[in-house]
């Protein structure tokens, strides 16, 4: 399969940013990100009476402009570990030419070449933050004149919510209903949660950002849960006590994955390996906290919420995993969020980090899980109709490994997986975990 650059550009703001907003203030939060692109494709496919790809380019270039226009902070370029620089340089713009027709690309998706369809690598950690786009844009024409949409944004400025508010409203102005465009709000962040002087924990942060140690090679793999698949989950992760709350399907999904990735990690070393198990939920605190926060808040409003367990394996009941799970969630709360408001050196603190002591002697297997349920990506439609399908990454790179991201669809739940070369075989190998998951299932109503 051959895909081809045609055009790279740069889209600058339809209007320059006024002197007034030529800094934004970055959060204590924003501070802490790791400096990765976060990546997704939205699967267009040509329908009768969609106007020719030519015209559909020319009128995503002009209405980002006219989004950049509204959302400046996204056109500049981090000044250092406190701003942005609203300088208008622009997202970056490419095009490119796929010689396949959608259909055969999707059924089933060809994931080995998803990475290809982005602007670039995903989800690997890169140095010189004063330098990188806030996002970049490649625009694939396939043969058939279908069109997969591929997005990256950095994680500095742009977590899930604020990504989605980005791209609806770049939506709303491609297909002309300007009136449905939220107004961002871009101070709430930092004046809730100001970024520190300190400049050790800006060194801490820029360590972490180029470190590549952390990067490992791996794969990425995509499993499809019906709706049935997930009502037997939570059926199994049901409390005995009749009064308690049933599983919502992330909670029931989420200690599954984490058992079976888990396992997989440990499988080269058979039942020996003693590790214990971490799983670092990652939070949108946008309704826990409430005002002044709302789903039009820019920035990174995000927690991790660790759940660790001493040992995970074959016997391990997702009834417990769940258990513990929600005794870390109940402790989330706005007073938590205003002691670290009040003193953000609590930060890494038994305060706000409820862990055994000296578990890192015990190299503990982390794994990252996060949901994109609710986001609303499913709906984004330019003009042409809501995408077919969605994609996050996939092939084999070097980025950071252990993580799933869950993706709400019509028929159940999606988690796209990235683990180790040499673990994620142990993953597809696992027999109760295909049983409830089918690997690259066929994408149907093409």
């Amino acid at each position: 399969m051959e895909i081809t650059i045609t055009s790279r550009e740069i889209i600058k703001p339809l209007f320059p940013t006024p002197d007034e907003h030529k800094f934004f203030q970055l959060s204590l939060f924003d501070q802490l990100q790791l400096t990765t692109y976060l990546p997704m494709v939205l699967f267009y496919p040509n329908k009768e009476g969609i106007t020719e790809p030519s015209h559909i380019c020319a009128q995503l270039k002009r209405s980002l402009s006219e989004t950049l226009s509204i959302f400046y902070p996204v056109a500049g370029r981090r000044k250092d570990h406190k701003f942005i620089t609203c300088n208008d340089e622009g997202v970056v713009y490419l095009e490119a030419k796929v010689n396949h027709h959608m259909v055969e690309f999707l059924t089933p998706p060809r994931l080995e070449f998803l990475n290809k369809l982005l602007p670039c690598e995903p989800n690997k950690m890169h140095s010189n933050g004063e330098t990188l786009p806030q996002v970049l844009v490649q625009v694939n024409i396939f043969n058939c004149g279908g069109i997969a949409l591929g997005t990256c944004n950095l994680h500095t400025l742009l977590d899930g919510c604020s990504g989605s508010l980005f791209q609806i409203s770049w939506a709303a102005i491609c297909r002309g209903n300007k009136e449905e465009v939220p107004s961002p709000d871009f101070t709430s962040a930092s004046s809730f949660f100001p970024p520190v002087n300190q400049l050790s924990l800006h060194d801490h942060v820029d360590q972490n950002n180029e470190d590549s140690s952390a990067q490992k090679m791996c794969a990425t793999r995509r499993f499809v849960f019906s709706v049935e698949s997930i009502n037997i989950l939570r059926a199994k992760a049901k409390d005995d006590d009749e009064s308690s709350k049933p599983p919502t399907r992330y909670e029931a999904l989420t200690a599954f994955i984490w058992k079976h990735m888990t396992l997989a990690c440990k499988m080269e070393c058979g039942d020996r390996s003693t590790r214990p198990a971490l799983a670092i939920h990652v939070v949108d605190m946008r309704r826990r906290i409430g005002e002044p926060f709302s789903k039009y808040t820019l920035g990174n409003i995000l927690w991790p919420v660790m759940v660790y367990s001493e040992t995970v394996n074959a016997d391990t009941s997702i009834k417990y995993l769940v258990s513990i799970a929600r005794e870390k969630f109940g402790k989330l709360s706005k007073e938590l969020f205003l002691r670290v408001k009040s003193d953000p050196s609590i930060l890494g603190s038994t305060q706000c980090v409820d862990l055994p002591q000296g578990i890192e002697i015990r190299s503990p297997i982390p794994i990252v899980l996060t949901s994109w349920c609710g986001l609303n990506f499913s709906e984004l439609d330019f003009g042409w109709g809501k995408p077919l399908w969605i994609g996050v990454r996939g092939g084999d790179q070097e980025c950071l490994p252990n993580i799933a991201v869950i993706v709400e669809t019509d028929a159940g739940m999606e988690a796209w997986l990235t683990m180790e070369l040499q673990h994620i075989d142990n993953l597809e190998k696992d027999t109760e975990f295909l049983i409830l998951a089918l690997p690259n299932p066929s994408v149907s109503n093409i």
